[in-house]
């Protein structure tokens, strides 16, 4: 694969519009260098990591492989069994705030403001379709999603070149007003509980990495392709945001009717009805974001069981149709997901109310479980230099530089899964209810998958004995 390929795989597979207005509302004006921040502080260096890995790797290139390189079988089924409980939870996330994205495409307002409670119910419903659909096989289904990827990308633009002519050309005035003083974050307990956020924000790479071996001339295209994508989707993040104050007034500026808000404003700027453009761009972004989920529902799979070794997992979950597709194991998910789903409404019931908070608590979540697999990944290559790991693909040919960067990954991860939700820690009173989903969930959802683990290969164990016992 070319540069260019490999590098839109992964802008597309890692940008997502909902994550500006979610952390705008934090975030403030503060938001547009901490997305900097992040891309280099963190998505570069994870990014650069994974390609090394990849480069090493004879195997499929999955993040099992990865993690068994550096830290052995047992700690690498840990980590890409976290790895799994994050799809999982970001599957919640999404299906359980995409009817807010609907009502929005098809009514132009948020119905759910004083009906929190009908969020989950109708997110399982969307979920289960939505396995359907995946069931149906993946493959018929991913091309169309390909094609509005990056169709959506364009949208992105158009939403970004207009308002910055316009205002930069003096046509229209910025509907939010700059500073310097506003632009530079305050490092307190609430910037840092958000900051989890934008990681989430910008984790993907792994996506592209099983394609180092695929690209033409890897030593030099691939890195040149994690850089060149790592500086767009920063650009993107940056000037996405920038698009959003200019267009729609950050104090009036929300997490559920953000990304509707905005094409109102866009289309208002230069005299089109706002209405109108905002649902049409709403449900082009829910059409896109479902075609995404489906295949996040089913990928996922393939890379979790496949790379495993045999009696990691009954044998129900191993299995596969003829096109691949792990039809016991995503049902299985299926049933999970729709269980993480109705969780939140322990919260709701126990006081939660209205779209804003029910969306905060989903981005905690989602959050804080995807950097524990990146702490494992981390680990991992840390141990695996000192071991003397020599890629074909190296980001850099000393190793204490290189530890040195592992490190930054491994402690702005941890950083990150122990500021999700530390501003409910802070508060007063502290709901417990929510902390307990937050912080407890991943961890119970990992031990149960060491569990099962440790029962499957028991198992396992057993039959060989068996086995072996009829054979003398």
């Amino acid at each position: 694969m070319s540069v260019t390929t490999v590098s839109m795989l992964i802008v597309t597979t890692t940008f997502g519009f909902a994550n500006v207005p979610d952390n705008l509302v934090e975030l403030k004006l503060t938001a547009i260098l901490s997305w900097v921040a992040v891309g280099f502080l963190y998505f570069l260096p994870l990014a650069l990591i994974l390609a090394e890995f990849a480069s090493d790797t004879t195997e499929s290139g999955g993040i099992y492989s990865y993690m068994e390189r550096g830290l052995g079988a047992t700690w690498a089924f840990v980590g890409a069994w976290s790895y799994f409980v994050a799809n999982l939870v970001y599957l919640q996330s999404v299906f359980s705030r995409l009817p807010i994205r609907i009502s929005l495409a098809v009514t132009g307002v948020d119905v759910f403001t004083t009906a929190t409670v009908l969020l989950p119910p109708l997110g399982l419903l969307l979920c289960l379709a939505s396995t359907y659909v995946a069931s149906r096989g993946v493959k018929v289904f991913s091309h169309f999603a390909d094609w509005i990827g990056k169709a959506s990308l364009v949208q992105i633009g158009v939403l970004v070149i207009v308002p910055v002519v316009a205002v930069g050309l003096h046509l229209r005035p910025s509907a939010t007003t700059y500073s310097a003083a506003a632009l530079v974050p305050r490092l307190d307990v609430q910037y840092f509980a958000t900051f989890s956020w934008l990681l989430f924000a910008v984790s993907g790479a792994e996506v592209a990495a099983p394609y180092v071996r695929e690209t033409r001339d890897p030593r030099r295209s691939f890195p040149r392709a994690i850089l060149i994508s790592t500086l767009l989707i920063g650009l993107v993040y940056v000037l996405s945001t920038i698009a959003t104050t200019l267009v729609w007034p950050l104090d009036r500026l929300t997490k559920a009717t953000g990304i509707y808000d905005v094409w109102v404003g866009w289309a208002q700027m230069i005299g089109l009805p706002g209405p109108l453009v905002g649902r049409v761009s709403t449900m082009f972004l829910v059409i896109s974001s479902i075609a995404a989920y489906v295949i996040w529902l089913e990928s996922p799979l393939r890379v979790m069981f496949a790379e495993a070794p045999r009696g990691t997992f009954p044998s129900r979950l191993t299995s596969a149709d003829a096109s691949g597709t792990h039809q016991f194991a995503l049902w299985t998910q299926a049933a999970v997901v729709s269980a993480l789903i109705l969780v939140p409404l322990l919260s709701i019931v126990a006081g939660l109310k209205g779209s804003e908070a029910f969306i905060s608590l989903l981005n905690d979540l989602s959050s804080l479980s995807l950097v524990i697999p990146f702490v494992f990944i981390a680990l991992a290559y840390i141990r695996a230099r000192r071991q003397g790991m020599r890629a074909p693909f190296q980001m850099t040919q000393s190793t204490p530089l290189a530890v040195a960067i592992g490190i930054l990954v491994l402690v702005v991860s941890a950083a990150a899964y122990f500021g999700a939700g530390l501003h409910a820690l802070m508060a007063e009173p502290i709901d417990w209810t929510y902390v307990g989903i937050v912080y407890g969930g991943p961890l119970l959802l990992i031990g149960l998958g060491v569990i099962v683990r440790a029962l499957s290969m028991r198992a396992l164990r057993a039959a060989s004995s068996t086995l072996g016992s009829a054979s003398g």
